[in-house]
């Protein structure tokens, strides 16, 4: 099962718009949709539809963006179509479509790239008693630490008790899923993590590059990397599957709202290719500011979005290519043709303007446009070898001039 595409009419900025999730080429990748765009453009609105269709707690995020009573969000679902209009969620088909059903035999899940994590304090070692699928597509509240904390501690208990009892296999298998967290947020971030329980409590510390420390202080990054991985990874663990899957084959749905923000971009250009490997039969819609997410992802489409006068439109969709840089993908995704700030750009613009008007004979001063070359010079050691060049060019022009 799959969202195959997405009808938005008289929500958010859009007037009317459909959006479709074509399937990936690549079997051993999980499909990826990047929805990328200006602020206000619609992105999270995507999203928002997305999980309240499914009966998530985005409903109300949704409700509150349509704008009529002919407001309308559809989205073909496997065998069946999902509506919502101001008045009601409901399915067009009989068949409905739950996320709830156990065993269940595909899932979804949601996340916001602004969550906290606080410090894992654990009261008593017990199997967590919320339930697997609880605020599963909440965006900001689906990370929950006190549900993480005990997991992970109940997790080392029942790995020592079945390594105690001679059964070596079960122990490795319960501490896998405790490794795939930890593997998947080090191959991220490139750094060493462990989670820790070696304290005199029972309280889930972390091990980062050999030092111990609380969950809660952890860089904002990392705690966003940790909030997202380790509780899906977990919720994987906990519910039942049809056939009993392993965690990382099953197919699911993954929504994930500023999946750059606060992340190094180091750590953005490594986030996706980690996770479409880890996760190769799950299919991930997110939104993006960022270049280096966007050109590390393979198999994947960029979806745009054009914002005019408050009205959003469906730009050209296109399918990543391979190693495209990240400068070209900034100016033909993004828009942004600047590679310096705005102050040397306009500095810049002004030296062009002066030395094109010396070379078309409509100004004289010489001296003008060396004086300003001179003061861009100053600013740095590239902008010094680039005004260098352009001087050099200049005096080869007016020397041709001047020969005729």
């Amino acid at each position: 099962m799959r969202i195959d595409s997405i009808y938005l009419r008289d929500v958010g900025p859009f007037d009317e718009v459909t959006i479709d999730f074509p399937v990936g080429r690549d079997p051993g990748l999980a499909d990826v949709y990047l929805l990328t765009g200006p602020n206000g453009c619609g992105k999270s609105t995507v999203l928002y539809a997305i999980a309240a269709l499914l009966g998530g707690e985005a409903e109300g995020l949704l409700r509150r963006r349509m704008r009529s009573a002919e407001a309308r969000v559809s989205a073909h679902v496997g065998d069946g179509v999902l509506i919502a209009t101001p008045s009601s969620i409901s399915l067009e088909t009989p068949q409905p479509i739950s996320i709830r059903r156990q065993p269940i035999e595909w899932a979804a899940f949601a996340y916001a790239g602004t969550r906290h994590v606080s410090d894992g304090r654990v009261t008593a070692i017990s199997e967590p008693k919320t339930d697997p699928f609880d605020k599963v597509l909440a965006f900001h509240d689906t990370a929950d630490t006190s549900v993480l904390a005990h997991w992970i501690a109940s997790q080392y208990l029942k790995e020592l008790k079945a390594d105690k009892n001679g059964q070596s296999a079960r122990a490795a298998e319960i501490r896998q899923s405790i490794s795939e967290i930890e593997s998947t947020i080090s191959g991220i971030t490139g750094d060493a993590f462990e989670f820790d329980l070696s304290g005199d409590d029972n309280d889930v510390r972390v091990r980062r590059n050999g030092i111990v420390v609380e969950m809660g202080v952890l860089p904002d990054g990392l705690k966003s990397i940790v909030s997202w991985v380790a509780d899906l990874l977990m919720r994987l663990e906990r519910i039942p599957w049809v056939g009993n899957a392993p965690p990382m084959q099953r197919p699911f749905l993954l929504l994930l709202d500023e999946i750059d923000i606060h992340l190094h971009p180091e750590w953005q250009r490594r986030v996706l290719p980690v996770v479409q490997k880890l996760f190769p039969n799950a299919q991930i819609i997110a939104s993006t500011h960022s270049p280096f997410v966007v050109a590390s992802a393979a198999d994947a489409y960029v979806i745009p979005f054009v914002l005019e006068n408050g009205k959003s439109t469906l730009g050209e969709v296109r399918e990543l290519e391979r190693g495209v840089s990240y400068g070209a993908t900034l100016r033909d995704v993004f828009g942004v043709v600047s590679e310096f700030d705005t102050e040397t750009e306009s500095m810049l613009a002004d030296f062009h303007r002066v030395k094109d008007r010396l070379l078309q004979g409509l100004d004289a001063d010489r001296a003008a446009v060396d004086a300003l070359a001179l003061t861009i010079a100053k600013r740095s050691e590239e902008l010094a070898s680039i005004m260098g060049f352009e001087v050099r060019q200049l005096d080869r022009h007016l020397k041709k001039l001047a020969t005729g």
